[in-house]
C-alpha cells in the first residue's frame, strides 16, 4: 500500500483504523488517528478535591495531562483489587488525555459502512460520546467520539468545584 500521507490526506483505510480497548468486559474502540500511545500503567501524581474519575495527573515526557479513569466516568463497578490497567494517550486539537483502561486490544479496520448510529434509547448525554456500534463477531464494539469524551469530561470537572 502506498503511504498518502504526504498529500495531507487521510486515506479512508486510515480513517477506518480503529485501537480497541476492554473495559470492564466490553469492548471499545477510538481512532488510530487520535492515539498518540498506549502504555502500561504510570505512577499518577493525585488531584486533590478532583472527581472521582480524576484519579491524578501524569506527566509524560513533560507534558502534564489528566488521567481518566474510564471505568468509573462511565460508571462501571471499579477494577478489582490485583487486576492491572494500561493507558491510553490521546491527543485532539492541542488536548491531551490519558484514558486508564483494563485490556488494550488489537487495530482493526472497521469501515465506516460497518458502523450503525447510536440506539435512540441512549440518553443524549451518552450519545455525545458513542460516535457509533459496530457489531463484530459475536460482539459489539462502542466506538468513541474523542470530542464528545473531552467535552463531556470537562463538565463533570467544571460542574464540580463550588458545589
Amino acid at each position: 500500500m502506498t503511504d498518502q500521507r504526504s498529500t495531507g490526506f487521510r486515506t479512508a483505510v486510515e480513517a477506518d483504523m480503529w485501537a480497541t480497548f476492554s473495559l470492564h468486559g466490553e469492548l471499545f474502540a477510538l481512532r488510530v488517528a487520535d492515539v498518540q500511545e498506549v502504555m502500561t500503567f504510570q505512577a499518577l501524581t493525585p488531584v486533590p478535591l478532583a472527581p472521582a474519575h480524576i484519579v491524578g495527573l501524569l506527566n509524560l515526557r513533560g507534558q502534564i495531562m489528566a488521567a481518566v479513569d474510564l471505568r468509573r466516568w462511565l460508571q462501571f463497578p471499579d477494577r478489582p483489587n490485583g487486576c492491572g490497567a494500561c493507558m491510553i494517550v490521546l491527543k485532539h486539537e492541542g488536548i491531551l488525555i490519558s484514558l486508564v483502561v483494563d485490556e488494550i486490544g488489537d487495530v482493526l479496520e472497521l469501515p465506516t459502512s460497518s458502523w450503525r448510529e447510536p440506539p435512540d434509547t441512549l440518553a443524549a448525554s451518552q450519545r455525545g460520546f458513542i460516535r457509533g456500534i459496530c457489531p463484530i463477531d459475536k460482539h459489539v464494539i462502542l466506538g468513541l467520539d474523542i470530542d464528545g469524551l473531552i467535552s463531556a469530561e470537562e463538565r463533570p470537572a467544571q460542574g464540580s468545584r463550588g458545589n
